[in-house]
């Protein structure tokens, strides 16, 4: 398997550089190097993500190949310096407002606002095995210590709420 083959869930390295051809004439930069940011990239959509769906997906999500590409370029050309935002132009330019929207949209998929449908159109379901964690000391203020024993923080309600359990 050659270098610019190498797979990668979300995007590859020929839709990089065809999507961006000025990461081609960058003398430095190789398809390993490429593939490197596009795992990278595809690492931090799947921490987001993972809050609502189970991982690796079972189905290709062309949404997602299009936000790890663009992301890929927008990491590839910042880090690069291939564009440059001079102060004047800070969030103008096309590929920082795209940046954006793109992180916008992965929080939204996070948090059930947009569902992610396969390249089929079917609506990928989202993983309801992983439920909260609960503790029973969850709703009170910590108990904490710093300095001196006088200054320990309590909670008044999880200190009655404890002599309540013993009957006391």
């Amino acid at each position: 398997m050659s270098i610019a083959t190498l797979p990668v869930s979300y995007t590859s390295v020929t839709r990089i550089n065809s999507a961006f051809p000025m990461i081609t004439s960058v003398s430095n930069i190789t398809s390993a190097i490429v593939a490197q940011y596009a795992g990278d990239t595809e690492a931090g959509i799947n921490a987001i993500i993972s809050k609502r769906y189970a991982l690796p997906l079972a189905v290709e999500c062309p949404l997602l190949i299009a936000v790890a590409t663009r992301e890929t370029i927008y990491r590839i050309a910042v880090q690069r310096a291939l564009v440059q935002f001079p102060p004047a132009q800070q969030g103008q330019h096309p590929l920082q407002i795209q940046h954006k929207e793109d992180q916008d949209l992965l929080k939204k998929l996070a948090d059930g606002d947009v569902q992610l449908v396969s390249s089929s159109g079917a609506v990928v379901t989202a993983d309801t095995t992983q439920l909260p964690i609960y503790s029973t000391t969850m709703d009170y203020v910590p108990t904490f210590h710093e300095g001196p024993f006088t200054d320990q923080v309590q909670d008044e309600d999880k200190i009655d709420a404890a002599l309540d359990e013993r009957g006391l």
